[in-house]
């Protein structure tokens, strides 16, 4: 049978356009299914409507949508990521309370999602069986966290099983972290504030070793490195304007035995000229009429042995 003839299509493709523009965000991708519901960066998965269209089905349908667009439009994986506590415990309550502000968050501007949305938290309580619970230490932590976030935000009441858990929890949540919950409405619209009022609440619960080290705070040890990096530049620098005087000062010196250089040859020049000068001026003071001495003839060439010795007897 085809789709055209499903009368949950219609249903379906209206609360997809719905999600889509409570998300703010048009390409978002909506399907459903009948695994767990989810949500990813493409899209979210919603839980599945059948041809029966139950009273149940289609409030799960809208909760689970409300929700997960809610958290689509308010929420900022970066922010939520750069705060997010190390320790599982800390992370499971980080990640409640994040989701109870967004939905408190929608609330406050579009007060009919609350109402889908409990719908959404009674069905999660009854699967998990919080509303027989009888103990705190057999109630999640976490979960009654995030449940009282969304209470003292909304001031709407919680559905029954939800209920339960967050009473069981609330003496004590309330004793450790009172002081800090009372700031709750002033951080509520700014994920990064209230990112760091649910650390401050983790380590009130008791789990601040969890929570890792505070991004907010700067990194020693970068500024040492910076403070070194900042040293060795001056350092360089000094070196450098050290080389160029050494190179200066030899430049100089060359220079200065270049003319050195140029001035013996120009003064040895000079000399020679000097006495060349002299040679001539000798020349030039010959007696009138004295010609100049010729060298003597060489000796005549003797026809004689050239062996031949004086006899002498």
């Amino acid at each position: 049978m085809s789709d055209k003839n499903n009368p949950a299509e219609p249903f379906k493709k209206a609360l997809a356009e719905a999600s889509k523009t409570l998300a703010n965000d048009s390409e978002l991708s909506v399907t459903y299914s009948v695994d767990p519901p989810g949500m990813s960066s493409e899209g979210i998965r919603l839980p599945q409507v059948t041809r029966r269209m139950t009273r149940d089905e289609v409030l799960l349908a809208r909760g689970t949508a409300d929700s997960y667009a809610l958290r689509r439009k308010f929420h900022n994986d970066a922010t939520f990521g750069r705060y997010a506590p190390q320790g599982q415990m800390a992370r499971d309550i980080y990640e409640a309370m994040e989701w109870a502000r967004c939905e408190a968050v929608g609330a406050q501007d579009m007060p009919g999602t609350a109402s889908n949305i409990d719908h959404k938290i009674a069905n999660e309580a009854e699967r998990r069986g919080y509303a027989q619970i009888r103990e705190a230490s057999e109630a999640p932590l976490a979960v009654a966290a995030g449940y009282l976030v969304r209470h003292l935000a909304s001031g709407r009441p919680m559905p029954k099983g939800a209920e339960n858990v967050m009473e069981l929890w609330r003496p004590f949540i309330e004793e450790q972290a009172g002081g800090t919950l009372d700031d709750l409405k002033d951080v509520l619209k700014d994920q990064s504030a209230f990112a760091r009022f649910s650390r401050q609440v983790i380590t009130d619960l008791g789990y601040g070793d969890q929570i890792g080290d505070d991004p907010d705070q700067e990194d020693p040890n970068e500024d040492e490195e910076a403070a070194d990096d900042e040293q060795a530049d001056e350092i360089e620098n000094e070196d450098q304007q050290q080389q160029d005087g050494e190179n200066e000062d030899a430049s100089e010196s060359s220079a200065e035995q270049s003319q050195e250089a140029q001035d013996d040859a120009a003064q040895a020049q000079i000399s020679m000229d000097d006495m060349a000068d002299m040679e001539t001026g000798d020349e030039a003071e010959l007696p009138d009429g004295q010609a100049e001495m010729e060298p003597p003839p060489p000796m005549p060439t003797s026809d004689a042995d050239p062996n031949y010795t004086v006899y002498s007897g």
